[in-house]
């Protein structure tokens, strides 16, 4: 199993509920649906991870950790740190869509944070998770994030998205990108409130599902 720490706006908001459809999956559920995305957009992916942001990327428990010691650690940084409120925008990176932030300083340390909380609960990478990070494709500095943290796009080098698309041929991002501004607008025009969540994948590329959230701890 692997775990993961996202960002995802909390259970029954709106927001959550375009989003949810949109990818055509629950990540609360795991209830699954025709999504709503551009047949373009429509990738297994997005979908599998449910809609979020990383804060801490997948990672297997270190040896002699349990997921009980996991959760309490997760409801003991969610005390600390407190939901985020953040105004979105439409963006493209690296030709997939995804939402954005339009002031990026509040994720960018919450990112830093959550690295720093979580990864004494990592296990070091064995040879199919590094395979998986592409390490030969990295630069020195890639690398090092890498070998140091268990993925390379953290700290000065982490990106908030909340992704939208699988990788898109460049021809047809202008219109996913019309798509995605159309079915999200309502929820733009506003800071959306967003959760900490602890994600976890019962077998290897399998569909990650909600385990413990912020919404737990506020209850």
């Amino acid at each position: 199993m692997r775990y993961a720490v996202y960002l995802t706006p909390p259970r029954g908001a709106p927001f959550l509920g375009a989003a949810e459809r949109w990818l055509g999956r629950s990540a609360f559920t795991g209830t699954v649906s025709e999504p709503e995305a551009p047949v373009e957009a429509r990738a297994a992916t997005p979908a599998r991870y449910g809609f979020h942001a990383t804060m801490r990327a997948p990672f297997r428990l270190a040896d002699g950790a349990s997921e009980g010691d996991l959760v309490a650690a997760f409801h003991d940084f969610c005390a600390e740190n407190p939901p985020l409120s953040v105004a979105l925008e439409i963006a493209e990176l690296s030709h997939f869509v995804a939402l954005g932030a339009v002031d990026t300083a509040p994720v960018v340390a919450a990112g830093e944070a959550a690295v720093r909380a979580f990864e004494p609960w990592r296990a070091a990478l064995d040879e199919a998770d590094l395979a998986r990070r592409q390490p030969a494709l990295l630069d020195a500095r890639g690398r090092e994030l890498l070998d140091a943290w268990g993925y390379p796009y953290v700290m000065e080098r982490f990106v908030f998205h909340m992704t939208l698309s699988g990788s898109l041929d460049p021809a047809a991002v202008p219109e996913v990108k019309r798509c995605a501004a159309a079915h999200f607008e309502p929820h733009l025009a506003t800071p959306q409130t967003l959760h900490h969540a602890l994600f976890r994948e019962d077998e290897p590329n399998g569909p990650f599902t909600i385990i413990a959230t912020q919404d737990d701890r506020d209850a």
